[in-house]
Parts: C-alpha cells; structure tokens; sequence
C-alpha cells in the first residue's frame, strides 16, 4: 500500500470504526448457532453472499441441489478470506488517535477529531504503521500523549536506535514513546540513516520510514532551525523556547557550583513553568560512598530569558560548545585523577582553603586550614543523616574502570597489613565527571565536612619534632620506646579479656606553657598519625553527654589510629565521694571508656593529688613538667627563631639574655610573634631589640597579674603608684 498523508479518517471516506464494523459482518452470521439468515457487507458496500438458516423451511431447503449450495457456501468463503486479508494489511498511515474509558472503567482507542460509536474490536488501530494517542484520565482530561509504534520494522529500528536514550524503556511488542519526543529529535539523523540502509530492498518498510522521518521533520520544523541556527554561528545564541535541543541526553554540560567549575552528564530535561519558570536538567556524576564507585544525581536549573541568551552567558552550557572547552576538560581531568587517588581507605592529608557541610537549607562553609582525615565511610558511618549511596555504573566499554579489585597494601593508618578497595584507572571523560569534593574530617574544626579536592595537598611532617622537645632524655626516650612498640604491633601484650587495656594512657602534668601540648603533638608527628585535641568542656557537663561526645571521639581516633590529647582532664579524673552522685556518674564513664581504648592517649592536668584510685592502675607513663630552668628557655628561644622566615639577627649573648626573663613556652612564642610583626614594621630584619621591647611589654604584663592589689583603671593617674605601671600608657 502506497505511503499517504498524516489523516484522521480511514481511506476512501470510510471511518475505521465502519470499516471493523463491516468486517466483523462478514462471515453471514449473527447470534448464537447462527440463527436467522443476514446478508453481510464488505468494505466496498457491496452484499455479500446469503447464508441459510438452518431452521429454515426443510421443503424450500431442498429445492436447491447440494451442488449450488456449495457453490454459495465457497462463494461467502473466498470472499471472508479476501476481505479479511485485505483488512488485516498494515497501513502506511499515521493515526490520531484518543484513548478514553467507557461507564464500566473499560478504555477504548476512538478517532480524534470525530465522535463515532465504541468500536466492537478493541484493536482496530494498531492496523496503522504508527498512532499519535493522546490519552485521557477516568474525569475526560487530557493526561498526555504517546507515539504508538505498530509497524514492526519501525519497532526494530527505533529499538536500535533509540532504545539505549536515558529514561525511555521500549517494549518490542508495543512501543509508546511519551510526547515531547526529545528522544526522536535528538536522534532523527541516525533514524534517517539507518532506515534508509536497513529498508533499501524493503519498498513497504522504506514507505513507513520516509512518513516516520518526514513527521518527525514537520513535528519539529522550528526546533531543528533554532538548533541548526545556534550549532553553525560563531557567537551562539538561542531563543529559550528551543534551548531544549542544545541538551540532548548523554551530553557533557559544564556548570559552576558554589563557584567551582564541575562538569555533568545529562540525563534528561523539562521545562517548568510554575512560579520560578525555566528549564531544568537531571544530570549525573561520579562519586564515591565509602564502598563503591557510581553515579549520582541531581538538578540544574536555567532561568527563563526573553528573546536570544548567548550560551556562554547560560549558568548551564554544553561543555563542547565553549569557547574554553580543552583548558575546562584539561582541569577536570587533573581534578579527577587526584579525586581517584583519595578512593578507599583513609588518606591523613594537608588542607587550606573553604570546606563546606551540607544543612538543612543550602551549605555551611568553614575556613579551614590544617590537617584533615579523608574518609568517606566513617563519614557515612558516623554521620548517617548526610550519607548517601551511589548507582552503580553500567557494565559497559568503561566497566573496568570501576571494577573493584582487592589489593592487600600496607596503609599508614591501618593497625594491620589489610584488604584495601582500589580502582582501576577512570576514562578520560569520567574522570572529568568526578564531584569537586570528598568527604572527611578537620582535626582544626572538628566537624564532617567536604574537602575540595584541588586545595588537598600532602603533609611535610617535622622529622626533628622531638629532638626540639626540651624534656628530659630520659623520659623523652621512654615515651618513643613506648609509642613505637604501640605502633609496630598492638597485639605484642593483651588482657586476660581480649580487647582490655591495649592502649598507650600518659599523664602529662604540670604548670601551663612547660611542654605538655608540644609533647603530645611531637608524639603525633613521630609516628606520623593524626592529633585529636579536645578539651573537658567540648565533652559537656552530664554523664549522658560525655559518654555520647567521648565515645564517637573514641571511635574516630581508634579507627584512624591517631593520638588523643584530653586537656584539662581533672573533671573526669578527680576522687569519687559518697556526696558527689553526678561526678562520680562521670567519672566511671571516663573509667569504663579508657579501659578498652586501644590507641595512644594524654591526659594533661594541673591536680594530680585529686585523681581518683582506679585511674593510678591505668596510667602507663606519668611525666611531671616544672618551671622552665633558664637553659630551657634559651633552648625555646633558639628553637622558635629557627622557624622565622628570614631568619634572626641574634647571637647566643642575645638568647642567653632573653632566657633570663621568667617566660614559658608559649609566652616566648606569643612574644616572638610579636616581635616579628613589629620588625616586619619597621621593615628590618628581626633583631634583639624588638624581642626585648616585646617581652617588657609582656613582663609587666605579668607583674600586673601577679599583684594582689590590681589596677583600677578608673582611678586619676597620680594614684597610680607604681611608675612601672605609668609606662604602659605612654
């Protein structure tokens, strides 16, 4: 059958639902067992043969020889086969077509533009190489509407082509593609290509093709100019109603989010015209959930634009079609290969720049500088309100860049030689697809957050930490013995109960500024692990709290084998009493918690005459820190100048005399400090002289703290007595 327009109604004047209507008629008979004689109709309105009643008279039966009945009997035969073979034959037409539901909920398929009685065979449109349908909801409101593909060749083809588009499912028997098409439009140059070759012998297919192509054409006559318009110009622009065809699915778009320049695969696009109208895009990228590596989704959103918008003035555009498109692709790919290397594992890194944590509206950004723990399961393990889950990744061309792959490998913060996730190396174009972020913890801010993966960098660890601890050798190397034999094997010594007492506790304590911080940290640099420094009042003030806030900080430090620092444990550690319920509640948490805690602990306090009995039997190596001896200070000073930029212009007369000043520790580094903002001022280099005015500044700084009588600033300047104290104002 010769191909012919897009039509409404079925050939030569005759509606579909007349023309069944016809055919079902055509056998003769009507009713059960075939009772009462009917003369039948063919398509071309023509009766067709009589059929006896079998109850008819016997008499006038017989009057007609057994040889003309058979001839009547054959006639009404041939003409059923040809008239129903006729009708069976698909049509190279389309059809419009609306599909309703009757009083019982029953759908039916009626013509669109016409109203005709229901239809006895159900199926009667599928006889058309292809229907537009629009379909309606129980209340007679247009719902929406599909392209219904009944031509099998074209089911063939379009499954070919078509069947791998993002969100669309073909079903080979019954094809429906959902209004708008995007799929036909994005692909209409393969569909065109394709057919022509498949269906070059086929006459009937290729006529099915060409009314298939040339409707896709009309369909999307402006769209395919707007889009043509926009590919072939050298300054690209496009109107917003057409700006759905630059996004074809499987297309890698370039976007800013919170001002980092990411790449995305599009999945899909609609146009939303609710109170914010604009087009909007569900896009994919790649991330990692702690276990795997897959794919993510979210939404992008274009704001609705009068006239023609320039792509590049777009907060989305097609990364392809950017005037920048190789130095974009150059720096996602060198984000994503450092984004594969921080997979699996944790990775105790070096950061500086913003962090981000996602809320309960938009993100909160710190400003973070220090070291950070890049782990994404404990992320999700401790933080499971913001964890999420990755799809994974089709078994494709690519699949074995993200097959799994267990190595056995030594990792620094692993307490055995284990089973670590690895991946094998990303395509190009996935790894430009990676998230600009990775999860993890700030030792500094003490929170989960995101790491932007370009400011990670790795640490330069202070290998001459300890030898400028100024402590005693003695304990200095009795604390390295210690640590080193924790660190090369926990299991070398355990309780009668596995899991007891396998951790590293010291007491650091002492008067303030003496070194028992640095020493914990020095611990930390030596053995080259994290330092979680918390304090009794990050811990709260009731059992419930300590035990919720210690043991979550327990946990992170025992999983990343770092050292924890307790400062000002005195709370946690002073004598129960039969008065005190609530601080005795407290103290048996802290009891019961440090008596499994495998790692390495200090406990730094000023009251060690207070501690409670259980905690003496606990304790692994108490040090005792005293007042800075005049040798000690000079060693400070000289460790400290060592670490200014340019250097100092002092000899060892100079350290000898700034030692003489009854400073601690940090006193000496806040004074330095100081003193090298002064010099930077003066724009000279950092000498005996700035150090001195500085530390006057600071010695009467303590003088004043040390009175018993104070200062009242409200008081007139005479009844300052002190002349020392009349200096600081001038």
């Amino acid at each position: 059958m010769a191909p012919s327009a897009v039509v409404d109604e079925a050939p030569n004047g005759t509606t579909a639902e007349g023309l069944l209507k016809s055919v079902t008629k055509t056998n003769g008979v009507n009713g059960v067992n075939g009772h009462k004689s009917e003369t039948a109709e063919v398509p071309n309105g023509e009766p067709a043969a009589e059929v006896a009643d079998p109850d008819a008279d016997k008499t006038e039966a017989s009057s007609t020889s057994d040889e003309a009945k058979g001839d009547d009997e054959a006639k009404v035969t041939d003409e059923e086969a040809k008239t129903k073979e006729e009708d069976q034959t698909m049509k190279c037409e389309i059809k419009h077509l609306d599909r309703r539901y009757d009083d019982d909920d029953q759908q039916y398929y009626e013509e669109r533009k016409k109203e005709v009685e229901k239809p006895e065979q159900q199926d009667w449109w599928q006889l058309y190489a292809f229907c537009i349908v629009r379909h309606f909801n129980n209340e007679g409101e247009h719902a929406y509407t599909k392209l219904v593909v009944n031509s099998k060749p074209l089911r063939e083809l379009l499954s070919e082509v078509i069947g791998d588009y993002p969100g669309y499912q073909l079903n080979g028997d019954d094809m429906q593609i959902a209004s708008p098409y995007h799929s036909l439009f994005h692909r209409r140059q393969r569909i065109a290509e394709e057919g022509r070759k498949r269906f070059a012998d086929d006459e009937v297919s290729l006529a099915q093709h060409k009314l298939l192509t040339d409707w896709i054409d009309n369909h999307f006559k402006l769209d395919i100019a707007a889009y043509e318009q926009c590919i072939d110009a050298k300054t690209k622009t496009i109107a917003f109603d057409h700006l759905w065809t630059i996004f074809p699915a499987g297309q890698i778009v370039y976007a800013k989010v919170i001002g980092n320049n990411r790449a995305f695969r599009v999945k899909s696009s609609w146009y939303d015209m609710g109170e914010i109208p604009g087009l909007g895009l569900t896009v994919t990228y790649i991330d990692y959930d702690g276990e795997r590596l897959g794919s993510r989704k979210m939404d992008l959103f274009i704001h609705k634009y009068a006239t023609q918008a320039e792509l590049c003035d777009l907060d989305v555009m097609p990364l392809a079609l950017s005037d920048d498109a190789d130095s974009l692709r150059a720096e996602l790919l060198e984000r994503g290969r450092r984004f594969e290397s921080y997979l699996g594992g944790q990775h105790f890194l070096q950061y500086s720049g913003l962090a981000i944590k996602k809320m309960e509206k938009g993100y909160a950004r710190f400003d973070v500088s220090g070291r950070v723990m890049v782990d994404v399961k404990t992320f999700h393990r401790l933080e499971a309100n913001d964890s999420f889950t990755v799809k994974e990744l089709p078994y494709d061309k690519v699949a074995r860049a993200f097959r799994l792959r267990r190595k056995t490998v030594k990792d620094n913060f692993v307490d055995e030689t284990a089973a670590l996730p690895r991946y094998d190396k990303l395509s190009d174009e996935d790894a430009c697809l990676t998230n600009a972020t990775i999860r993890g913890y700030s030792f500094a801010v003490k929170k989960f957050l995101e790491f932007y993966v370009e400011q990670l960098s790795a640490i330069e660890w202070n290998d001459n930490c300890f030898d400028e601890l100024v402590l005693d050798a003695g304990i200095k190397k009795t604390v390295q013995a210690l640590v080193s034999s924790h660190t090369r094997e926990r299991e070398t010594f355990d309780d009668i109960v596995k899991g007891k007492g396998q951790g590293v506790i010291c007491v650091l304590h002492g008067p303030p500024g003496v070194g028992k911080t640095l020493t914990a940290e020095c611990v930390a640099e030596y053995v080259r692990r994290p330092l979680y420094m918390v304090s009794s009042g990050d811990l709260g003030s009731s059992s419930s709290c300590l035990d919720t806030a210690l043991t979550k900080i327990l946990d992170m430090t025992a999983t990343w084998n770092a050292v924890l620092l307790l400062d000002e444990a005195d709370v946690f550690m002073e004598q129960r009493s039969l008065h005190d319920l609530h601080r005795n509640a407290m103290v048996s948490v802290f009891l019961r918690l440090l008596e499994y805690y495998p790692g390495i602990m200090f406990l730094t306090t000023n009251r060690v005459t207070t501690f409670d009995e259980a905690f003496k039997s606990r304790i692994h190596i108490p040090i005792r820190y005293t007042d800075l001896s005049v040798e000690s200070r000079a060693q400070i000073w000289r460790n400290f100048c060592k670490r200014v930029p340019g250097g100092v212009d002092i000899d060892d007369k100079g350290f000898a005399k700034l030692a003489e000043h009854d400073l601690n520790g940090r006193q000496i580094k806040n004074v330095l400090k100081a003193a090298e903002s002064l010099a930077a001022f003066d724009g000279v280099k950092l000498d005996l002289k700035q150090l001195e005015q500085v530390t006057k500044i600071q010695a009467v700084f303590e003088k004043d703290l040390n009175s018993c009588a104070g200062i009242d600033y409200t008081a007139p300047g005479s009844a300052r007595k002190d002349a020392d104290r009349r200096n600081m104002f001038l």
